[in-house]
């Protein structure tokens, strides 16, 4: 796999998975430049999901800060985000005027879908619209946060995208993980791998990660995709996923 052009390829899925989650939000937004920046409103309280994007590999500081100026974005936690680690001085000049002075790395991964993938995980099983409520408390256990925040995860509007799945793997009935996976352009995202600190190192994170390979390998997927923290770096390098590039990620102080 060549890492350059798969995350090329990950980081146009990604947009366009944010295109689609913003389109199911009464106030949601999305708008692309020709130059590649994204500017993006999904109503989720969580700075990753609203923002800035540049896509292209040399992102427009002017570009970026015109988008910066939106009224949208001040409505709601957001975050400019650069492919890379070497970032344009004018870039960082812009978020610090608007006050997303923290700086972050986010790793992007990446991994090939192989007939492999297509094996049954009992455990897990899609889920819908009726199970809105066991799936948000799920997530909210696993990421240790409030669980309204994740309402939008678990909106009707999100379970009715046809390249969307969502996940809860049970033992005797219990949740006890989550997952969440897009296919767009022949590439799987995964997120919203959670695990409730009573489950957790018992691998309900890796079948809840399985589950969303195996649907995206058998709808005829490629390639699976992810954005990863330092805690679930280890799982999903175990899992056969590679680091393809940094992300830099300005956001606001807590």
């Amino acid at each position: 796999m060549n890492l350059e052009t798969a995350a090329d390829a990950a980081a146009r899925a990604w947009l366009d998975a944010l295109r689609m989650l913003a389109g199911t939000q009464p106030d949601g937004y999305f708008h692309e430049t020709a130059a590649g920046t994204a500017e993006y409103m999904t109503g989720a309280p969580f700075a990753t999901l609203n923002g800035i994007t540049a896509f292209s590999r040399t992102p427009s500081a002017a570009e970026i800060s015109e988008c910066s100026d939106s009224a949208r974005l001040h409505q709601v936690p957001w975050t400019i985000q650069v492919r890379g680690d070497a970032v344009d001085p004018e870039i960082v000049a812009v978020a610090g005027d608007h006050g997303l002075a923290k700086r972050e790395a986010r790793p992007l991964l990446v991994r090939p879908l192989t007939p492999a993938d297509a094996a049954d995980v009992p455990a897990a099983r899609r889920v819908t619209a009726a199970d809105s409520l066991p799936y948000r408390r799920t997530m909210a256990a696993g990421f240790e946060a409030p669980e309204p925040l994740f309402a939008v995860f678990a909106d009707p509007a999100v379970f009715a995208l046809p390249a969307a799945r969502a996940y809860l793997v049970e033992v005797d009935g219990v949740p006890v993980a989550s997952a969440f996976g897009i296919v767009t352009g022949g590439l799987a995202g995964v997120s919203n791998i959670a695990v409730p600190p009573p489950f957790r190192r018992k691998g309900y994170g890796r079948l809840a990660t399985a589950a969303v390979l195996r649907e995206a390998q058998l709808s005829g997927a490629r390639t699976a995709y992810l954005h990863s923290t330092p805690a679930g770096m280890p799982l999903y390098l175990d899992m056969g996923f590679t680091l393809a590039e940094n992300w830099s990620v300005f956001a606001a102080n807590d």
